[in-house]
């Protein structure tokens, strides 16, 4: 089980999966400026507790997803899909991992800034 908080911890994520072997440093106009890393998992794996009102979306572009952090401390948690063919994945801000060693952890480079492709191989 993954577990993962925002600052104050209102916001609480846990991910009954096993430890992504990748993370995702992505480049467009808000991950970049984010910073953070997002893993990937199944929607169905992953339970968030919160109070409705403690969490702010953040849509922009084709509003194909919605960013979401808390309202106390700022955090970006995740983001989830709002186009129903995409609705089983989300991105989770791998920073915010309670008891997972990131830095164990393979970060790859999306350019989602231009070409939609990873830089690396």
């Amino acid at each position: 089980m993954i577990e993962s908080s925002c600052h104050c911890g209102i916001l609480k994520i846990q991910i009954d999966a096993e430890v992504p072997a990748t993370l995702t440093s992505c480049s467009c106009s808000i991950c970049s400026r984010y910073g953070s890393l997002m893993a990937y998992f199944s929607s169905e794996n992953v339970k968030i507790s919160a109070v409705p009102s403690s969490v702010q979306k953040y849509c922009w572009g084709d509003e194909q997803i919605a960013f979401v952090r808390c309202s106390k401390c700022g955090c970006l948690s995740h983001w989830e899909s709002l186009d129903p063919k995409g609705a089983d994945r989300m991105g989770v801000n791998a920073r915010l991992f309670t008891n997972v060693d990131i830095e164990k952890i393979q970060v790859r480079r999306f350019d989602g800034a231009d070409t939609w492709k990873f830089l690396d191989k």
